[in-house]
């Protein structure tokens, strides 16, 4: 699987696997007391006026050892966002301890991408790899997803 919202798969995953079964996002304007998604932390600085809060390219840290630094081949990157939430930090401990592992975070820890690690081929990101691929040029992840599911 492989979501460019990780939202959506964090949601689930709460939902069906620690059983929080009232999960949601603040973007849905819930009452939930389990509010997974939350709006993004630290916005951008000089990002055009009426963009999300997290828009343009930003630097992401690789978590050494895992498939997102064998896919990038490195520990520092840059990608393209276009959003406004994000996985709420509070929910880190309890999303790990369930098995999802954190595969990169913003500059300043935000939570950024995830897999699970004993799939063959399992994860979401909160940046957008559409956006920085191009005819030709796909971007590693996409390119690794189709390979995945060739095998």
């Amino acid at each position: 699987m492989i979501a460019s919202a990780a939202d959506t798969s964090e949601l689930e995953y709460a939902r069906n696997v620690l059983g929080f079964a009232d999960a949601d996002s603040a973007e849905h304007q819930s009452q939930s007391k389990n509010l997974l998604i939350a709006p993004v932390a630290f916005a951008v600085e000089n990002r055009p006026d009426g963009a999300p809060k997290l828009s343009g390219a930003c630097r992401l840290r690789i978590t050494p050892g895992c498939r997102l630094a064998a896919i990038y081949r490195a520990d520092e990157v840059y990608e393209e966002y276009f959003c406004n939430y994000e996985v709420n930090a509070r929910y880190r401990p309890d999303l790990e301890n369930a098995g999802l592992r954190f595969t990169a975070l913003g500059e300043n820890g935000e939570l950024r991408a995830i897999d699970l690690p004993d799939r063959r081929f399992f994860m979401a990101t909160l940046f957008q790899p559409q956006l920085s691929s191009a005819e030709g040029r796909p971007h590693p992840i996409i390119v690794e997803f189709l390979n995945a599911a060739a095998r």
